[in-house]
């Protein structure tokens, strides 16, 4: 068991910094055809994606591998997949797909946060509040994302709400998300061992300055 998860940690770690590297790459191919603004979204892209690396380096807190896959395919499937070879104009349903994934991947940030927090103490929730919680921050960062396009629009001239139709999915789409990991993870964390609770909520608890003794104790 020991050796399939090391492989499954390897596996995914390749992986994540093989889509880093491709956006990496597309950067000079970008600037060159005189694309400024969707560079600016890719460098912005890159830096979103090392986040999990940069924290590792710096704090030496290792984040739990499947949260620094998850994040960099959100957003190598939303740069290279959607924007470089314009999925987002050849299938109408890639923008459906991106929003429940991108607020999926967000929501179980949150909710691993909250739970962090609830676990080690430093809040007392119930796992219904804290998947409520989640709901409510996958629709925040949807209507932050709304209003983003909102002024993209306005300020570059862009069309990337497609109209009120669309901008409503989208929001349904963020609570579709929000909903699923609020579900998903009130069930694991009810029913998974204490050990993999521990694996998971470690990192974070030590970003929050929480100290290893509280989890030895628990």
């Amino acid at each position: 068991m020991k050796n399939n998860g090391w492989l499954n940690i390897s596996v995914s770690t390749a992986l994540s910094w093989l889509m880093k590297i491709i956006m990496i790459g597309m950067l000079p191919y970008v600037v060159y055809k005189g694309s400024y603004l969707f560079a600016v979204a890719t460098i912005v892209a890159i830096i979103l994606s090392l986040l999990p690396s940069i924290v590792e380096r710096n704090y030496r807190i290792t984040l739990p591998f499947e949260l620094d896959f998850l994040i960099t395919l959100m957003i190598f499937l939303h740069t290279f997949f959607g924007e470089w070879l314009k999925f987002y104009d050849k299938l109408w349903i890639w923008d459906k797909i991106m929003h429940i994934y991108g607020t999926a991947v967000i929501s179980m940030l949150a909710f691993m946060i909250v739970y962090t927090l609830h676990y080690t103490k430093k809040i007392r929730l119930t796992l219904p509040l804290v998947g409520l919680f989640t709901i409510i921050f996958a629709m925040a960062v949807g209507g932050l994302w709304e209003i983003g396009e909102f002024a993209v629009d306005k300020v570059f001239g862009k069309d990337t709400q497609n109209g009120l139709d669309n901008t409503m999915w989208d929001l349904i789409n963020d609570l579709i998300g929000g909903t699923f990991i609020a579900i998903v993870g009130i069930i694991y964390m009810r029913y998974s061992r204490p050990d993999e609770r521990k694996r998971l909520t470690m990192p974070l608890g030590e970003v929050f300055g929480i100290k290893k003794r509280i989890y030895r104790a628990s």
